[in-house]
Formats: C-alpha cells, sequence, structure tokens
C-alpha cells in the first residue's frame, strides 16, 4: 500500500491515525459508533464529521465497528481515493484486516472508486471468506459491467463451497438487465437451477423476470411471474412493460387490472406510465380515465404526481381528447420541461400549429429552456401548419440561442417542413447542405412529399438513395409503386413489384381501431369477419353515391394498382378507417363523437368521405393516423386539408 504512505494536507477528518491517543476519555466506543451510524442513516454526513472530528480531539480510537462508517463517510463527503486508502492503511497496522466487516467494507470501497486490483488484493489477502464477501466481489464487478469477472467470482465461490444467495444471483442478472446480455442471463438462471440457488425467492425471482423482459424475452419472462407465488412492485412493473414493448395492449391491461384491483400491489410511477402509454397509443380513452382515477385516489396532493401528471397528459393527446390535455396541463402547479413539451408536441399533432409555437413562448417567460426534444416538438406542428418561415427561424435558434446542435430527427422535420409545403428543391438542397450523411428516413420524407405534389423525377432519386442504405424498406418500394401507378407506368411498377417479391418483401397489413361501450373492435382491409360486414359495405357505398350526386369525385390514387374500375371501387370501400365508422355509425345512434386510429396514413378517398359524413350525420369524428389527428366536424377538418 505505498500510495497510503502519501503526505496529506491537514484535515480535521483524515489526519494520520496514529496521532490518534489510546485512551477514550469521555464516551464509549459503542456510543461514538451508534451516533455516527444514526448521522450517516439520517443523510447528515456532515454531522457525522463534526461527531468524528470531536471525539478524535478527546483522544478517540477507532475500531473495527468504526471502520465501515468512515469509509462511508468518504463517499458521502465526495472524498478522493487517497483518504480511502490512508484508512485502508491504518486498518492494516491496527490488525483489522481479517475482520470480515471491514475487509468487506474495503472491497465495496475500491469497486465504488473503480480500483479493481485494490478489491481483489483485500480479497486475496482475507483466510475466512463468507458470503457475504464473495457477494460483494460478485456485485463489484456486476455493477461495473465486468460480466466474465463477476461469473468467475461465482463460479470460485461454488467450488469453496460457499452457496451463492438470492443477492448473489441479483447482482448478476441486473447486469445482464442492463447490457441486454440474454445468452449469459440464461446462464446464471441454469446455474442457480443447478445449485439450488432458491428460486421461491421473491427478490431474486422479479430479478429474473426483469432480466428476460430487458433482454427481449417475454415468454420466459411470463412463465417465471406466472409461478410466482409472491410478487412485488418489481416483477409486476417488469411484465407490464414487457407486454408494451412487445405491442400487447390488452395483456397490459389485464396484469394492471389484476395488480391494481386484486389489491395485490399498489403500481409505480414506471408502472402507471406504461399503461398510459398503451392506453394513449391504442385511444383507449376509457381505461386510460380508470388509470387517471386510480392516480387521483393514491396521490392526494399534486406536487407528489408530476411524473403521472406528464403521463397523463400525453395519454389524452395521443387518445384525440385534446381538451382534457389542456384542463390538465392548466392545473399542473409545477411545470417541467416534459410538462411543456408534451403538450407543445400535442397541439402540434391536432393541427393547432399556432398555439404551439405561442405555448413555447409562454414556457420560455416562465424560465424554462428547451432542449432537442422540444424542438423536435415545434419543428413537427410548423410542419403540420405550413408554417416554413416560422420553422426556419425556430431551426436557426436552436444552436445560435440555445447552443444546441441539431441532429437528424430535426434534419428530418426540416425535410418533412419544405417538402409538405411544396418546396421539394428546397427541400433536397437541404438534404445535399447537412453536415452529416442523410440516412435512408430523410429520403423517405423526400420521396413521400414527392408523391404528394406529383414529381416523379425527384421521387425516383429519393428513392435510389434510400434503398442504397437500405434495400430492404418496404415502405420506399410502397410509396414510388403508387407513384407509378398514379402515372400510369404499370411496367415500372411491375418491376418494382418484382424486386419487392424476391427480397421477400410485403406490405404494412393496414388496421383501424374504434372503441364501442367499452370494447376495442378491430378491422382489416376487405374485413369481413363482423357480423355486421354486409350491412357496413352497404352503407359506405350508400354515402358513396351521395357523395356522387353532389359533386364529390373518389380519389382512386390510394389504390395504387392496375384495376378495373369497379375492383378500384371495391377496394377503397375496404379501407379499414372507413368500415370502423360504418360499424360505429350501425351499432350506435346516440354516440355524439366518434374516435377511430389507423395504423397508416388516411387516404385522400377516406379523408373526404369523413368530411361528408361529419355534415351529413351531425357526428364530430376524430381520426388519429401515425402524422396526426383529424378532427371531423361540419363537412370540415381540422387539418384544413393539408397532411
Amino acid at each position: 500500500m505505498q500510495n497510503a504512505k502519501r503526505l496529506l494536507p491537514y484535515n480535521p477528518f483524515f489526519t494520520s491515525f496514529s496521532n490518534i491517543k489510546a485512551e477514550i476519555k469521555h464516551h464509549s466506543t459503542y456510543t461514538f459508533n451508534t451516533t455516527i451510524r444514526t448521522h450517516l442513516n439520517s443523510n447528515h454526513p456532515e454531522k457525522a464529521l463534526t461527531h468524528f472530528t470531536k471525539f478524535k480531539e478527546q483522544g478517540f480510537l477507532p475500531d473495527s465497528f468504526t471502520i465501515p462508517s468512515l469509509i462511508k463517510l468518504c463517499f458521502r463527503l465526495n472524498q478522493p481515493p487517497l483518504h480511502g486508502e490512508n484508512i485502508h492503511s491504518f486498518v492494516i497496522r491496527k490488525g483489522y484486516l481479517q475482520d470480515i466487516i471491514v475487509s468487506t467494507s474495503l472491497v465495496e470501497m475500491y469497486f465504488k472508486y473503480g480500483f479493481f486490483s485494490g478489491s481483489c488484493n483485500v480479497f486475496d489477502e482475507i483466510s475466512q471468506r463468507d458470503v457475504v464477501l464473495w457477494t460483494a466481489m460478485v456485485t463489484g464487478f456486476s455493477q461495473n459491467g465486468l460480466l466474465n469477472e463477476a461469473l468467475e467470482f461465482l463460479g470460485r465461490m461454488v467450488k469453496e463451497g460457499i452457496r451463492p444467495n438470492g443477492i448473489t444471483v441479483s447482482s448478476v442478472l441486473s447486469a445482464c438487465s442492463k447490457l441486454m446480455v440474454l445468452n449469459l442471463g440464461r446462464g446464471v438462471h441454469g446455474f442457480s437451477i443447478r445449485n439450488n440457488v432458491s428460486m421461491d425467492d421473491m427478490v431474486l425471482e422479479s430479478a429474473f423476470v426483469d432480466m428476460y423482459v430487458k433482454c427481449n424475452n417475454l415468454n420466459y419472462a411470463i412463465r417465471i411471474f406466472d409461478r410466482m407465488k409472491n410478487r412485488n412492485s418489481v416483477s409486476w412493473n417488469a411484465i407490464i412493460t414487457g407486454h408494451a414493448h412487445n405491442g400487447s395492449g390488452e395483456n397490459v391491461l389485464r396484469v394492471f387490472k389484476e395488480m391494481v384491483w386484486g389489491g395485490r400491489e399498489q403500481p409505480g410511477s414506471s408502472t402507471l406510465t406504461s399503461v398510459l402509454q398503451v392506453c394513449g397509443g391504442t385511444s383507449d380513452l376509457l381505461h386510460g380515465r380508470e388509470v387517471h382515477g386510480c392516480i387521483v385516489k393514491r396521490c392526494t396532493c399534486n406536487l407528489d404526481r408530476l411524473v403521472e401528471d406528464n403521463a397523463l397528459i400525453d395519454m389524452y393527446v395521443k387518445g384525440g381528447d385534446l381538451d382534457s390535455a389542456v384542463a390538465l396541463f392548466k392545473g399542473v402547479p409545477a411545470k417541467n420541461l416534459v410538462t411543456w413539451t408534451t403538450m407543445i408536441m400535442g397541439y402540434g399533432m391536432h393541427g393547432l400549429s399556432k398555439e404551439a409555437l405561442e405555448l413555447f413562448n409562454e414556457m420560455k417567460e416562465s424560465g424554462i429552456q428547451p432542449d432537442s426534444i422540444t424542438f423536435i416538438a415545434l419543428l413537427s406542428a410548423c410542419s403540420h401548419g405550413e408554417l416554413v418561415k416560422e420553422g426556419e427561424q425556430i431551426y436557426m435558434s436552436m444552436h445560435r440561442d440555445y447552443n444546441i446542435n441539431p441532429e437528424m430527427k430535426h434534419f428530418a422535420c426540416m425535410v418533412d417542413l419544405y417538402g409538405r409545403a411544396g418546396f421539394l428543391q428546397q427541400a433536397y438542397n437541404f438534404i445535399e447542405s447537412m453536415p452529416v450523411e442523410p440516412t435512408e428516413f430523410i429520403w423517405a420524407a423526400l420521396l413521400s412529399s414527392c408523391r404528394i405534389y406529383k414529381n416523379l423525377g425527384l421521387a425516383e432519386k429519393a428513392a435510389k438513395k434510400a434503398l442504397l442504405l437500405n434495400q430492404h424498406n418496404a415502405g420506399v418500394y410502397i410509396l414510388l409503386s403508387r407513384m407509378y401507378a398514379d402515372s400510369g407506368q404499370w411496367e415500372d411498377l411491375s418491376k418494382v413489384r418484382l424486386v419487392m417479391k424476391d427480397l421477400g418483401l410485403k406490405p404494412v397489413t393496414a388496421h383501424s381501431w374504434v372503441e364501442l361501450e367499452g370494447k376495442l373492435y378491430t378491422f382489416t382491409v376487405r374485413d369481413r369477419l363482423n357480423s355486421c360486414s354486409d350491412r357496413m359495405y352497404r352503407l359506405i357505398d350508400t354515402f358513396k353515391q351521395r357523395m356522387q350526386k353532389v359533386g364529390c369525385v373518389s380519389d382512386d390514387s390510394g389504390v395504387g394498382n392496375n384495376a378495373r374500375e369497379e375492383e378500384k371501387e371495391s377496394d377503397l370501400c375496404g379501407h379499414t378507417e372507413k368500415l370502423a365508422l360504418a360499424f360505429v355509425l350501425i351499432k350506435s345512434h346516440s354516440q355524439s363523437l366518434i374516435r377511430i386510429g389507423k395504423n397508416l396514413r388516411v387516404c385522400k378517398d377516406c379523408h373526404e368521405m369523413f368530411k361528408f359524413i361529419s355534415e351529413f350525420t351531425d357526428r364530430e369524428i376524430i381520426l388519429k393516423d401515425p402524422n396526426r389527428y383529424h378532427k371531423f366536424r361540419h363537412g370540415q377538418c381540422s387539418c384544413s386539408d393539408f397532411w
């Protein structure tokens, strides 16, 4: 320990222990140790330091029970590693090293300082090692991401006859979860079974569930979760999060109900956030409001639920209930950056671009500084509102006023801003001037705008660039093939489809969903599985005929094939959002507000029909697609036919 011999500047805490008198004049060692631990456990390290200094001056001599507290005090006061080495030197001189509590504290100290060799040296000097010391070594390596070393010590531990406990294995699983190393996680699982490490330990079982979820193996996580006799918040939250990431909204809600209404466990903020994200993503306002009620009952003080309030605002925004989102936003007493950014994003998604910019100004006046995500929300709002000049000014202000360097998502927003507004050449020039190599998604954004404005030449150039970066991007082939269909270039269309077939690529299957009387109904293209499918198609055909009588002509550009006219009409009627709307109109005569979700962009033909139906039936319809929300009312749409 050469470092321990280095001279230190005078410090009342860390002056050389050799000068401390051996006699304790006023207080016992037990009293001192109890007092200093109390101060540390109460998070008052300064008081602990004052207490130590006082007793040092009275001739206090630390014993083996004092050392762990002094090491902990080192960390609380952010003292440099040299002081920890000084404590180690004192331990050696006084003969405390073989005390297992002292040696374990030293091992943990060196791991926290990042001196792994120091931990190993201390470990090697101990003659009698217990499970706690072994676990400290395994945990130390795991927490520092050294999984191979952690597993090596785990194996050595077993060979020496020391049986690992749940904490030992859980520490390795935690590292596997963080690094998403499934094979090692499964290896630890098998190790635990072979060595009879108790699988009835709730903490350990929860660690396995969490590891499998984070390593994207939900099936294994469910197996362990289902056979658990007792579950804690970690296991519940992990399985809910796993279902959410897997896109299984129904299972998320099922498990959440079992957790809450079964009185099993109170959900934490992360659990509630996961459930609300599912509700927002599926426009499931019924269950979203139930979760809202659960939050209100659990958190009586608004100041204690900022995370939940932010998630609720996001849920209402994505669920199409902007009024509830605004009301909740105004009621949040201490808004943070997430609160403001979520509401700005919400206004933009609902076509209220000017309101989004006004809210940004309010945010700045409140003293909150924007971050890169805020600017994504702002640029997206400008894009959907055709506010090109405003978007350019915001983009320029990022680095100039806030020292935020634009990233790829900001570049994509700018390409979308120019492209949606019809400034295709400006969009192309912007891509060419980017300081980094554009991604396939940048070129795909330009391609999408080219289709809107029927610029086939630039579209082919953008498609070629995108496919050079990723030849398996099915969306690019679909957009290009539809442009060929729009222009009647059937031979080129056939070539594109042949390439897709050779690569095994298929377009994303369209589907729409709608909630009616607490139940969620889903419809796919040309769906005829519903009991009232015939009535739905007849109703769609009736509306189409009425539209034609008043001069509305079907837009068949969404079909994208060389079909006969009657086949095109049939294909248009099969568009899933029309089926969802027809279903609600047949099943409910009293539901004045209809909310429909769709996984693909709404086509012009469906958009026109929704406008017509909203006026003809005097219903308000909210249609959510991946790009934005469309609110149809009295024959008009909130997007002003710009999306």
